[in-house]
């Protein structure tokens, strides 16, 4: 007589990659289940006695974090404001080539509302010179956003750089002078002229420089394609090439740029990708 096969082990047939058993699948994590467009998960994989996991999204290597005390490994993944809304797909691999896992993220739609804003016409409608000037500013910018240290600097929680409450939130629409233009980019801090400015995590500064529409602004890279953005201020008090550790002054406060007053503007890169620091900072306090 032949023997059947039972339907337990047919189960774990279909559910395990080839090459791996059962008992090897990593516990893969991601909180929230669903992201919305401009938001951040935390994936966590346990997985004891692996090696560090290679995980791809959208493209893209995740830097991940070791937490020895409770055997997992740890990092972020995020959506921008302009991804499609849809299922996307998380890429696993462990130390094995053959040991390749995925996981289905939903990205879901997400309206950040919007502002009006009124500022001189000299800082909406440019002159050929200035024009030249921004765009340059923007791509030196953008250089910087695509290159990150491979390994993470960042670790633990992550901070706000000021105390202030939110006076302008990610995302929204901007209207500037009746006119709409691009999604505010990352979040708007009051902050009186002079507040001290703190380093949101670890880091190596990454720029230092007096643009037009960000004003004086310092750029720090955490390595692991997460940079963080400080706009407006009144002084800067670090240098291009230092290292900062979480909590270190930055520089001061200010209304310097494109700017109704004085403030801080927030942001935070995560793989090229502009994404709600706030969402960042909260989602990092469940470590």
């Amino acid at each position: 007589m032949r023997k059947r096969t039972p339907l337990l082990l047919l189960f774990f047939f279909f559910l395990c990659p080839v090459g791996a058993s059962p008992s090897s699948a990593p516990d893969i994590t991601i909180t929230p289940f669903k992201i919305g467009q401009g938001e951040v998960g935390l994936l966590t994989i346990r997985k004891n006695g692996e090696a560090k996991p290679k995980v791809i999204w959208m493209g893209k290597n995740t830097a991940l974090i070791e937490d020895k005390k409770n055997g997992i490994w740890w990092g972020f993944i995020g959506a921008d404001l302009t991804t499609r809304p849809g299922r996307y797909t998380l890429h696993v691999r462990l130390a094995s080539d053959h040991d390749q896992y995925s996981k289905t993220i939903r990205i879901l739609s997400k309206d950040h509302g919007i502002r009006h804003v009124t500022v001189p016409r000299e800082m909406v409608e440019l002159d050929a010179p200035t024009l030249k000037r921004v765009m340059q500013e923007s791509r030196k910018v953008r250089g910087i956003l695509t290159r990150s240290d491979e390994y993470p600097l960042w670790s633990g929680r992550w901070i706000l750089p000021v105390a202030g409450r939110v006076v302008c939130p990610f995302g929204c629409r901007s209207i500037i002078n009746g006119v709409e233009r691009s999604p505010h980019s990352g979040v708007d801090l009051k902050a009186a002229e002079g507040t001290p400015v703190m380093a949101t995590n670890k880091g190596t500064v990454a720029l230092v420089a007096n643009h037009f529409f960000s004003g004086l602004s310092v750029i720090i890279d955490h390595g692991g394609g997460i940079q963080s953005m400080y706009f407006h201020l009144s002084k800067a008090l670090v240098r291009i090439g230092e290292l900062v550790e979480k909590g270190a002054n930055l520089g001061l406060s200010g209304s310097t740029g494109r700017a109704t007053g004085p403030h801080l503007h927030f942001g935070i890169s995560l793989n090229g990708r502009m994404v709600n620091p706030i969402n960042l900072i909260q989602i990092s306090r469940r470590f």
